[in-house]
């Protein structure tokens, strides 16, 4: 077997290793753990000007050296990506039962995808899941036209992260530990004083990563792999397929293999070549947590189990990519819990009022940098708004039947003209409708009160709930945008405003269709 180094490293201040996958336009998103290409550039520039780099360069960017990704760990618990294939209550908290699709594809109503953050550990019937936290900087492009604002996440300091390199040749691994340790520079913003980390420890191991999690005993019959990082495959043409079953089949040295089922995603990988000076070509891969039911003819020894995971499969093994685990007792799972273990280590003798001034100042994080936030927090919020006000609208349109048009001309008016005052223009439309069914009580105009009550219900149940629970509005935080609280950036009244300015695009939408269809 390969020999492996394990390094322990600490981040002492912000870390910023672009996502190029999920960052978008005028923000870069940051990965949640070190990939392997990033130490191995580490460990390239830096033995690249000592003497006998020409020597050792061909072993070092060869497959037999690997580098791979570095996760979270927990004391001396090494965590792993949270597998998929999970679904939930949502309206549940705490520690609770999880549905697992692989042993009943019958998803029970209401359930979703059960939220298991960015790290786990498996032990026994339950998931421990972890998360790492992140924080943000707005930037201002100065030198261009526009001063277009960006936005840069990166990790908060303090977290410890476990990463292995296997290694064939005895001399490069001394190599490697000559430059492995210390205090070192990874990802981006160095300028600004990010990605300084401390290397705890260094040195080898005497056993495959994560071997604590693979299966001790052969498989017969059917398997449960997943993916500890991202992965891809080639086949005969040479194209990327996802899996090959055919060289997978060789490599597991089994009969007939087949995919039965599968809880996987998918993630465009981008790369740059500094020689070239260019981008390469992307790469489709399934994302580290996908998870595999295998099934085959023959018996999958501990010997492939092992070999599987120490060569990994597929493209770019030497960055990083194509590690799996066969899981142990994978079936088994059927609960989850969360824990806060994961947060970023605090200053001994410091309060925690103090450690997070410290994690808001620490790139130095200004007041107006704040601001400047929130100010793009609540425009981009607004949009979203305003978006799903549209489409509401059009899905939901007014269910006229037998409403006056005066009805709808009255609380179009009340909404228009009381629309920076909203509270009155609330107070006035429930006073209006109170007036209007005392009037048909009078009457006894029971047609008319049934049509007008349908209408009332529906106008007050849009100023009664919750705005974002109406428009059905999705944020990646519940309560947050890009990390602000929604409170914060909207107050009562001006939620109010917006409600009277939906009632208003619907009555004169509803007026609108009622003149195409004359």
């Amino acid at each position: 077997m390969t020999r492996y180094l394990r390094y322990v490293i600490e981040n002492k201040e912000p870390l910023r290793i672009g996502d190029d996958s999920t960052s978008q336009q005028g923000q870069t998103s940051t990965l949640r753990h070190i990939p392997g290409s990033a130490i191995r550039g580490f460990v390239v520039n830096a033995l690249a000007g000592k003497p006998g780099f020409e020597v050792i360069k061909g072993c070092l960017f060869s497959n037999g050296t690997r580098f791979l990704n570095a996760y979270l760990i927990l004391g001396e618990r090494e965590l792993i990506p949270s597998p998929q294939g999970f679904y939930e209550d949502k309206r549940e908290g705490g520690k609770k039962e999880i549905h697992n699709m692989f042993i009943d594809s019958n998803i029970p109503a209401g359930f979703k995808d059960a939220s298991l953050g960015r790290y786990s550990y498996l032990e026994g019937d339950c998931i421990h899941y972890f998360d790492v936290k992140t924080g943000s900087d707005m930037k201002i492009k100065i030198h261009e036209k526009e001063k277009n604002l960006f936005r840069n996440e990166y990790i908060l300091p303090g977290y410890r992260f476990a990463g292995y390199i296997a290694v064939e040749e005895e001399e490069l691994g001394k190599c490697i530990k000559s430059v492995l340790k210390d205090q070192i520079i990874l990802g981006n913003g160095r300028s600004a004083g990010m990605g300084k980390c401390l290397v705890e420890t260094c040195g080898y191991c005497g056993r495959i990563p994560y071997e604590e999690y693979q299966v001790k005993e052969p498989l017969l019959g059917e398997c449960y792999m997943m993916l500890l990082s991202h992965t891809v495959m080639r086949n005969k043409k040479g194209e990327y397929c996802g899996l090959d079953i055919d060289v997978l089949e060789k490599q597991m040295d089994v009969k007939h293999l087949e995919v039965e089922n599968c809880a996987a995603s998918t993630v465009e990988i981008k790369g740059f070549n500094r020689i070239w000076g260019g981008k390469i070509p992307s790469v489709p891969m399934y994302e580290q947590g996908s998870v595999f039911h295998l099934s085959y003819k023959g018996e999958f020894t501990v010997e492939r189990i092992s070999q599987l995971m120490d060569r990994g499969i597929g493209v770019r093994r030497n960055e990083g990519f194509g590690r799996v685990v066969i899981l142990r007792d994978y079936e088994k799972i059927r609960y989850k819990q969360g824990g806060d273990e994961g947060r970023p280590n605090p200053i001994p003798g410091k309060s925690r009022k103090d450690n997070d001034v410290r994690q808001n100042t620490v790139f130095g994080k200004r007041q107006e940098d704040g601001d400047v936030l929130k100010t793009v927090a609540r425009s981009y919020y607004r949009k979203q708004i305003e978006k799903a006000m549209n489409r509401y609208v059009v899905d939901n349109p007014l269910k006229r039947e037998n409403i006056a048009s005066s009805q709808l001309g009255t609380i179009e008016s009340f909404s228009t003209s009381y629309r920076y005052n909203p509270d009155e223009g609330v107070s006035a439309i429930r006073r209006h409708f109170e007036n209007a069914e005392k009037k048909e009580q009078k009457h006894n105009t029971q047609k008319e009160r049934h049509s007008i009550k349908s209408f009332s219900d529906m106008v007050l149940k849009i100023l009664d709930d919750d705005l974002e629970e109406t428009l059905t509005i999705q944020t990646r935080e519940k309560n947050r945008v890009m990390g602000i609280e929604k409170s914060e950036l909207f107050c009562p009244e001006e939620l109010d405003s917006l409600k009277l300015q939906l009632l208003t695009m619907l009555i004169r939408y509803e007026n609108k269709r009622e003149k195409e269809e004359d």
